[in-house]
């Protein structure tokens, strides 16, 4: 029967009656349309590409010489302060983490 053939699509403020026919043909247009407006890369052009590369010689002999390259860590470190530092992260994260599970369990029943 031609019921099973159609569905329907409500738009506000009107009904539209499609045929399942139409709608595969406009999603395939749809999808042609997409792939068809992708910008293709030009194969005479090809990417971009980055001129410093081959001067960088010539660059890097004009910046001026740093004395101190300012990292941001500078040792000595203490094994003491990095030591806390460690044990307090991992303490935190498998706190919050066993504090979760235990609530979800007492949560859920399954501890009293």
């Amino acid at each position: 029967t031609d019921r099973q053939y159609r569905t329907c699509i409500i738009h506000t403020p009107s009904i539209h009656i499609v045929s399942v026919p139409t709608m595969i043909a406009n999603t395939a247009a749809r999808s042609v349309t997409r792939i068809g407006s992708r910008r293709a890369m030009s194969e005479s052009a090809g990417p971009k590409m980055h001129k410093a590369k081959d001067a960088w010689k010539t660059i890097n002999a004009t910046r001026p010489v740093d004395p101190h390259p300012h990292n941001v860590f500078h040792p000595p470190y203490s094994k003491g302060a990095s030591a806390a530092g460690i044990l307090t992260v991992l303490s935190l994260g498998y706190g919050t983490m066993f504090y979760g599970m235990a609530h979800q369990q007492k949560k859920q029943g399954y501890w009293k």
